[in-house]
């Protein structure tokens, strides 16, 4: 039994999970990389639904480039967050 088939929607799941943290960071503590956290984990989900689906590399790509640039942005806030 190969383990790709079963981690990919396992994988999926806890991405959704993280999201929904990073959002409820956003709006109940109102800072805004818990947004940027909730999206960029979005994203990674939606890489993997679309990479699933089939669509091509350069698709990928670019939800991939969005979501480390969403993840770069809400670090650069939590080090500037005192």
């Amino acid at each position: 039994m190969a383990l790709f088939p079963v981690l990919i929607p396992v994988t999926m799941l806890l991405e959704l999970v993280v999201c929904v943290l990073g959002m409820y960071v956003g709006y109940a503590k109102k800072k805004t990389y818990g947004y940027l956290f909730g999206a960029t984990f979005l994203l990674f989900a939606l890489f993997d639904y679309v990479g699933q689906a089939g669509l091509d590399a350069d698709s990928l790509a670019f939800v991939n480039l969005v979501a480390v640039l969403a993840a770069l942005a809400g670090m650069y806030l939590v080090l500037q967050d005192k």
